[in-house]
């Protein structure tokens, strides 16, 4: 039997964080979890991703983030951290399809893109700090250090680090947390789905499973009672 692959791993945690979110990676797992406070915001409508990090910096030099483009593994997350603000554009439609067609998971820009209607046609999570028309066109600094290594957000973004991002933000886990991690989220999510179920099949409250009343009465610890 052949060994699987780091692609092949990569893809088995990517299947095994559907249904899962970044609130019970943060629950389950926080001691392996570090958020990345950024706003950050979905550009294409697709506002969930996750994959090991490829970070590069750059000052509003398109150059580093073409030399990135070109390097970044299949089912990685293109990072690219700008020095410059405002930012000039440094991902549209043309960059972001080539991304698409050479697999990456997503792009996270802690600066600016645009042609976001085209965008949205493009099956590649696209994040960005800013919008502008205006695009970067200095190709003149080569980065030396591709990838980088970057701390932003109150975060240390490590290639192959894996970041995760839905609705509820964006989290950072070490890559030989991220299995751990996952597993640990997956037991919550079956916790709270139980306890779902529970409240719509029985009618019983939150306060009644968590015994709020004797709580409040020095009676019972607040915690699930089955």
């Amino acid at each position: 039997m052949t060994a699987p692959t780091v692609a092949d791993r990569d893809a088995q945690l990517r299947r095994r964080f559907d249904g899962l979110g970044c609130a019970q990676l943060a629950d389950a797992a926080g001691e392996f979890v570090t958020p990345l406070r950024l706003d950050l915001r979905p550009r294409n409508g697709r506002p969930r991703l996750c994959g090991p990090l490829f970070p590069v910096v750059t000052a509003d030099d398109m150059l580093p983030c073409l030399q990135a483009l070109a390097s970044a593994p299949a089912g990685s997350v293109l990072f690219l951290h700008n020095t410059t603000t405002p930012s000039e554009a440094l991902a549209g439609d043309i960059f972001v399809t080539s991304a698409a067609v050479q697999g990456l998971a997503g792009i996270i820009v802690n600066g600016a893109v645009r042609d976001l209607a085209d965008l949205r046609d493009i099956d590649v999570p696209v994040f960005s700090t800013e919008v502008t028309f205006v695009s970067a066109r200095t190709t003149a600094t080569r980065s030396e250090t591709v990838p980088a290594v970057v701390d932003i957000g109150g975060a240390t973004l490590r290639p192959g680090d894996w970041i995760f991002a839905d609705e509820d933000g964006f989290l950072v886990v070490e890559q030989h947390r991220v299995s751990a991690a996952i597993t640990a989220a997956a037991v919550l999510r079956q916790r709270e789905d139980g306890l779902k179920e529970a409240i719509r099949d029985t009618g019983r409250t939150l306060a009644d499973l968590t015994d709020l009343t004797g709580f409040l009465n020095g009676e019972a610890d607040l915690g699930f009672v089955p």
